[in-house]
């Protein structure tokens, strides 16, 4: 059979379309990771926000690499978190705790105004169903031998996870502030609690539930009364090296409300050391007569991380 030119030319452009059409169908070859980029990623592994920095990096500089890059840093992810879970079933009762340790100065305002020293400590631990937290804190100063400023604070809080984002909560605390009116303050509180947010950057937290408060004023009267308690932990991480978090709770009876409210902001200085600058601010609705209601605290110290 003979082929017209025109005929001849339309098998011939066929020809040349075809292996283009079938190359397009193919799917593009994702490029490997080059090895510097592979060894920076995983040096970065034991540190998650690291890690996110290293991989936004990997990703901009080598586009062509992307997916390997994701693929890489979600076996890390996967292979840490599993080795996580592991050592949380493991650990013993008195394993798997760290904290901090701080030391530095105070200025008050309220009740007292006044300057002088500030001595406090946090612990905390996690296991695959609890997150245990104490904290205690304590600041004094004496003027020619008197002590002006005293106030005392420790408190225990354990969330018991019963789904990824909801808990269960245990709080105990006591307190001693003369100067604000009472020489000791124990609560007692159980409730309810859920995570809004629950992101490496950013966790935002509410409880709430039923508490028992037993105080004993300066005045030597003693109130126990049944309190509702409402509670916000929210923790900010700004960058690797500046970290943002806020505490409040507040106890509300028929005779009286309480607000405890601690805004901290901590810089890492080198591997342990840290700056920190925090401002506690504590209300009574209903303080004994001749206080204020409001007494706040500035803190700036120096902490250790162990």
């Amino acid at each position: 059979m003979t082929h017209t030119p025109a005929k001849r030319h339309n098998i011939d452009m066929h020809k040349m379309f075809l292996p283009l059409v079938f190359l397009s169908a193919m799917p593009a070859v994702a490029e490997p990771i080059p090895a510097p980029v592979a060894a920076m990623i995983d040096a970065a592994a034991s540190n998650p926000d690291q890690l996110k920095i290293v991989a936004d990096i990997a990703r901009r500089t080598n586009p062509g690499s992307a997916a390997e890059i994701d693929a890489r840093v979600a076996a890390i992810t996967a292979a840490a978190t599993k080795a996580r879970e592991e050592q949380l079933a493991s650990q013993g009762l008195l394993e798997g705790w760290t904290g901090n340790g701080e030391l530095g100065g105070f200025i008050s305002s309220g009740n007292t105004e006044n300057r002088g020293l500030a001595v406090g400590i946090t612990l905390g631990k996690e296991t695959r169903s609890w997150k245990h937290a104490v904290r205690g804190i304590v600041d004094y100063q004496e003027d020619q031998g008197v002590t002006s400023r005293e106030r005392h604070f420790a408190g225990y809080e354990g969330n018991w996870k019963f789904t990824p984002r909801g808990f269960a909560v245990l709080a105990l605390s006591f307190e001693k502030d003369r100067f604000t009116g009472f020489t000791s303050r124990f609560t007692q509180a159980i409730g309810l609690g859920y995570r809004l947010v629950d992101t490496p950057a950013f966790q935002l937290a509410v409880d709430g539930g039923p508490a028992l408060r037993q105080t004993r004023f300066v005045t030597g009267v003693s109130e126990n009364v049944l309190a509702a308690r409402a509670a916000l932990n929210a923790k900010w991480v700004i960058s690797p090296a500046l970290t943002f978090t806020q505490t409040g709770t507040y106890y509300a009876d028929n005779v009286n409300s309480s607000l405890l409210a601690l805004s901290q902001f901590t810089a890492k200085l080198n591997g342990r050391l840290s700056a920190r600058l925090s401002f506690q601010l504590n209300n009574e609705s209903n303080p004994p007569p001749g206080r204020e209601n409001t007494d706040t605290v500035s803190r700036a110290t120096l902490v250790y991380n162990f």
